[in-house]
């Protein structure tokens, strides 16, 4: 299998060679796509030729175009959410069609995991690829009534996650670093709100959730795993709206509307604020009083068309959490605190040109700037300190897209992007303060990648997408690199020198080429078989040793002793749909290699490690899996049902005792669970109620036992020999959720409806972790095992939400 993935590079660009100078003589087919009462465009509406079963998704402006043989053909219009609408369209020169769509009365349509279409999932060479509306996030049932776009991601097939209450997603046997996350092009390096438990994405202001975990597409890089693209909708740009929700953890409030009497300028904005330090003070233990636990969050797009053929719209986003416990401690900087605090925050804004040269071939110029800081303290007058780092990223990229005659759908570009890592900055914060102030060494590196990639349609049972990235990433000064003694292990004791590097001066780099393609076959109009591939480089890496990413867990950048990422994922799948798209089936597996992969050495301190190396070992892995869902997308009752057998193994081989994990053999990963349930269903039971539920269970993840343990001056010390050799409990959990909705029958400016949802019904006590504790009053071989559950009961919520 990994000799096959070598040559897979070799046979892309064969193929893309080959096939790419295919052209026909064709006539265009192109318009655009809109909300009929609105007028704003519909991105990812599906312009389905059905005579042909060949079709396009509409991209951001609304627009579509594709070549079509002389003829009349059966064209058919379909969003989620909207009723569906055909024509017959003659063509024998260009046609220009201008569609709008009518949002559907009936909400049976919108419980679909993909935001695609009905045949799309057939049609299309997409694999391992899913879309979900915020109409369908929003019938989920959700913790304390907070609608969370992450959490939703969990019921899909090859996704999941350490435990309750943890950040970030495994995908395919990766890290949660190895996911991109997106909002408008801007990353998100920390995707929660109170360590955890929300996301921080608003609901009101996201659009489309499109999420990528095969056969990624050439325009996206820098991850390995997957890519989370979330859209900010459009806003309104003939009336002013405000809207917003009022629940148990936060508030939500959004306006939107036209700037001015032109429809020419538009503006949303949309904000959310906690209140849960007013629920803590109620409960009636002292320690819980004392923690503080709140966030805020504020979206924005301003949309400016300045004729038919550019658009410029800018997006920010901006989020602070703060988070307090009653006492704790620091034991990797030696600090005792009894009152730590916690903040971090994100600030993103995006600046995106979009320009049609002509009907068939559009330019998007984007600018991004993101900034994300996290900050613990200890106002204690002896051991008052502030520890400080951050992530910097600023990137300039532009993409073009060409509809060709001969049946291409082509799409280039490039991009730059500068990274600056704080690293770690700790200070003390009085003059009474007993702590040294350490910085560690900045970290600065400069990113550019090209892309090229066509789908060429052949016929109507053949479609083949082939894309080539290019990336190139060089680590720079100013910054001083250690030398070690040869034949030695890393460690601070066999330092040897230093080099410096000045300011802008190359200190690593690394490049390689990242092929991708898909291929699509239709078997008969209702199935077909896909495959996929891609490779994918990662010059950025979460480091961290504990077993869910913290706020302020250290990222790094390759350099001289870390290596970039390198991924390959070869996936396969059967989809089928029956009685007239009623029901979907598909069924992929998929196998993928990473190298370079980090891990940490036992007992490692990485917090303010001042030489990372020393403490960090680097190896390889593989993953492996069969993802099966079914949906039922028509009818009172909607919904998806999906299983993922999955194994994922890494091995750290080096050549000392001290530089290998669990003696080079290959273990499990932290997030490794071979066998995932996911169930989810909606019943419309009227125009204005729907009940929902969801139902998931997962294998317990793995974990470190002690093997032994020693007598060391009057206390039983244990000792971890192998890794990850054993699992916590399995984990389940059945949740419901009942919305009602406004009166259809009654068109008032005021609209408002009620969620009520329980979480967690049976109040299950789920093991978030099983961990021992030597009995120093017992015999050498006996030790008492804990178990830590994050929500071990059931927790009830309301939530109403409005719009005028």
């Amino acid at each position: 299998m990994r000799n096959f993935l070598r040559a897979l590079p070799a046979l892309f660009i064969l193929l893309f060679c080959a096939f790419f100078s295919l052209s026909a003589q064709n006539f265009q087919f192109k318009g655009y796509v809109k909300n009929s009462v609105t007028g704003e465009p519909i991105e990812g509406a599906n312009v389905y030729v059905t005579n042909l079963s060949t079709g396009v998704i509409t991209d951001s402006t609304g627009y579509f175009s594709m070549f079509l043989p002389q003829g009349t053909h059966a064209v058919e219009f379909t969003y989620v959410g909207f009723e569906s609408k055909k024509r017959n369209i003659a063509l024998n020169r260009t046609v220009t069609i201008n569609m709008n769509l009518e949002e559907s009365s009936q909400l049976l349509q919108e419980v679909s995991v993909s935001g695609q279409v009905e045949d799309h999932n057939i049609s299309s060479s997409e694999i391992g690829v899913s879309k979900m509306s915020m109409k369908t996030i929003e019938k989920m049932p959700s913790f304390m009534g907070e609608v969370d776009v992450m959490k939703s991601l969990l019921m899909l097939p090859g996704v999941s996650t350490v435990g309750e209450g943890t950040t970030g997603l495994n995908v395919r046997g990766g890290n949660i670093d190895q996911n991109l996350i997106l909002l408008d092009d801007a990353p998100v390096f920390n995707s929660s709100h109170l360590m955890g438990l929300f996301s921080v994405f608003n609901p009101d202001m996201v659009r489309d959730v499109t999420f990528y975990r095969g056969a990624i597409p050439a325009q996206y890089g820098s991850r390995v795993s997957s890519v989370l693209d979330i859209k900010i909708r459009n806003p309104e740009t003939e009336r002013l709206k405000l809207a917003g929700g009022v629940g148990l953890i936060s508030n939500r409030l959004m306006l939107e509307g036209p700037i001015g009497k032109s429809e020419k300028l538009s503006f949303l904005i949309g904000g959310r604020a906690s209140f849960s330090d007013y629920l803590l003070k109620i409960s009636p233990n002292k320690s819980i009083q004392d923690t503080r636990a709140n966030f805020y969050d504020v979206t924005g797009k301003l949309l400016y068309k300045l004729n038919n053929n550019n658009k410029l719209q800018v997006s920010f986003y901006r989020a602070h959490d703060g988070f307090k416990l009653a006492s704790d401690s620091l034991s990797a900087v030696e600090i005792n605190a009894s009152s730590s605090q916690f903040a971090w925050e994100t600030a993103n804004a995006t600046v995106r040109w979009d320009h049609a040269f002509t009907d068939n071939f559009i330019a998007n110029i984007v600018g991004v700037y993101s900034d994300y800081n996290a900050i613990i303290s200890s106002p204690e007058p002896t051991n008052g300190f502030d520890l400080t780092s951050a992530v910097k990223y600023r990137k300039l990229k532009s993409d073009f897209s060409w509809f060709s005659s001969g049946g291409h759908s082509v799409m280039f570009g490039a991009a730059a992007t500068k990274y600056i890592i704080d690293p770690g900055h700790l200070d003390p914060n009085s003059d009474q303060s007993s702590i040294n102030e350490l910085l560690l060494q900045q970290e600065n590196g400069l990113e550019l990648a090209g892309f090229v990639s066509d789908e060429i349609i052949f016929n109507d049972k053949i479609t083949l997408m082939l894309g080539l990235r290019y990336s190139y990433f060089q680590s720079m000064g100013e910054r001083n690199v250690y030398s070690y003694e040869p034949n030695q292990p890393y460690s601070l004791k066999t330092i040897t020198d230093t080099t410096f590097f000045s300011k802008g001066e190359k200190v690593a780099s690394y490049h390689g080429a990242e092929p991708r393609f898909s291929f699509k076959y239709s078997l008969n109009p209702s199935s077909s078989i896909k495959l996929g591939y891609n490779k994918m480089r990662q010059y950025l890496q979460l480091v961290s040793n504990t077993t869910a990413a913290l706020p302020i867990d250290r990222w790094q950048l390759s350099n001289t002793y870390s290596q970039p990422i390198i991924a390959d994922q070869l996936s396969v799948g059967y989809f089928k749909n029956l009685n007239s798209n009623e029901y979907e089936v598909s069924a992929e597996v998929f196998y993928k290699t990473t190298q370079n992969v980090s891990d940490y050495k036992d007992g490692a301190e990485l917090l303010l490690n001042q030489a990372l190396e020393t403490a960090i070992l680097h190896g390889s892995g593989y993953a492996y899996g069969l993802e099966f869902q079914t949906k039922k997308n028509l009818g009172r009752l909607t919904g998806w049902l999906s299983y993922t057998y999955s194994q994922a193994r890494q091995q750290v081989k080096g050549d000392f005792e001290e530089e290998e994990i669990s003696g080079g053999e290959y273990y499990p990963t932290n997030f490794n669970k071979p066998h995932i349930l996911n169930m989810s269903a909606t019943w419309k039971e009227s125009a204005r109620v729907n009940f929902s539920a969801n139902f998931t269970y997962s294998t317990g993840r793995p974990v470190t036992y002690p093997d032994d343990k020693y007598y060391v001056y009057g206390l039983f010390i244990p000792n971890y020999v192998s890794r990850n050799q054993y699992k916590i409990p399995d984990y389940h959990r059945l949740d419901l959720a009942m919305t009602v909705g406004p009166d259809p029958a009654k068109q008032t400016k005021w609209q408002g409806s009620w969620t009520f949802s329980i979480y967690n019904v049976y109040a299950r006590k789920n093991a978030y972790s099983v961990f021992f504790k030597p009995n120093n009053q017992a015999a050498v071989n006996q030790a008492n095992a804990y178990k830590l559950s994050i929500f071990g009961t059931i927790f009830p919520s309301i939530t109403y939400n409005f719009s005028f």
